[in-house]
């Protein structure tokens, strides 16, 4: 597989429309292009890209997420990470149909080789892992890549009997692997909103990303004791 690109100020800083979600959604389309449509459609090059990239993307401490919050704690910290995080993938949603539209491809073209929604279903999850990680960041309990990957995988917060481990790298073992890329190629079979008339597929892409965020960050959130403090939905 060919390296993919870094992620770090993708994650960080793109909202609807930044300038460095289009530029990476094609180079991790080109990475998938060169991995094979077999390796994207199984489920195989999201996994192996999810995995490798996973460590790089930044995770901010409390105080720091405090401070580009407004002093914000607990669970109206909680509130504003899973709205932010939410903005940030529906804007890699419609970016992707940007992306396809720019490039000239016909619907039937991206049916027949769906990297470009292969690199928007990457992209999103490497967002939700850092909504994941800072959200425990938040609860005082800090998370493994590995770690992480399991909570997104499974929809639910790590319990605090599991502890601290060291972070040795995001191996995991054949049936965590198994449920990943179960779940990725579930998520990558969504995406396919994206195939709709550009525009409104770049829509849909959007908002389908944007609730799965949502749905993630808030039952991640109930089940660190953060949602308490909201005082109703999480939207």
């Amino acid at each position: 597989m060919a390296p993919p690109p870094a992620p770090d100020d993708v994650v960080a800083s793109a909202g609807p429309g930044g300038p460095g979600v289009g530029r990476t959604i094609v180079e991790l389309a080109q990475s998938a292009r060169t991995a094979g449509r077999a390796a994207v459609t199984s489920g195989r090059w999201l996994a192996d890209t999810v995995v490798e990239l996973a460590p790089r993307v930044p995770v901010r401490d409390a105080a720091t997420l405090a401070a580009h919050h407004d002093g914000a704690t607990d669970g109206a910290l909680a509130k504003a990470l899973v709205r932010s995080a939410a903005r940030v993938s529906a804007g890699i949603g419609a970016a992707t149909g940007t992306a396809i539209a720019a490039q000239q491809l016909s619907v039937a073209m991206v049916v027949l080789v769906p990297f470009e929604l292969a690199a928007e279903t990457a992209l999103a999850v490497l967002t939700e892992l850092k909504l994941i990680a800072e959200l425990h960041e938040v609860a005082g309990r800090r998370v493994t890549t590995r770690s992480a990957l399991l909570v997104w995988a499974s929809g639910h917060a790590l319990p605090p009997s599991a502890g601290e481990e060291a972070d040795d790298g995001p191996a995991l073992g054949p049936a965590a692997r198994r449920q990943l890329v179960a779940q990725l190629r579930a998520r990558y079979a969504r995406n396919l909103a994206t195939l709709g008339p550009l525009l409104t597929g770049a829509a849909a892409a959007g908002l389908l990303n944007r609730r799965a965020t949502v749905a993630l960050g808030n039952a991640v959130a109930r089940d660190l004791g953060l949602r308490r403090a909201w005082g109703g939905g999480g939207r």
